[in-house]
């Protein structure tokens, strides 16, 4: 952290370590001196890729779930209103018995 003092100001930094002082070196195109690698580029452009029956039917059910909305507003309300009425009830059992049911299903 030389450059850098106490007060976390940074310094400028040392001329003969900058960029431009460093030497720089090339590399010559691979294809060009390697007709074996530029055959070999040209046989993979030509390659296709193609989806199963399963890959084909994920797709479509992310694009399904896509288009269904993260938070379904007109439950929340319902349950608000509910909850501000008074009349919401809580089945501990039904939630001890799906929390259950999950710790089984994930095989816990």
């Amino acid at each position: 952290m030389k450059n850098v003092d106490n007060n976390m100001n940074i310094r400028p930094g040392r001329g003969d370590l900058e960029q431009s002082s460093q030497p720089t070196t090339r590399v010559a195109d691979s294809s060009a001196a390697n007709p074996a690698a530029s055959a070999n580029t040209r046989k993979a452009e030509g390659d296709k890729v193609t989806f199963t029956g399963i890959a084909t039917e994920m797709r479509s059910l992310e694009a399904d779930l896509a288009k269904i909305p993260d938070i379904d507003h007109d439950r929340v309300n319902a349950i608000k209103a509910s909850i501000a009425e008074g009349s919401y009830e809580v089945n501990a059992d039904k939630i001890l018995k799906n929390l259950l049911d999950l710790e089984q299903a994930l095989g816990r």
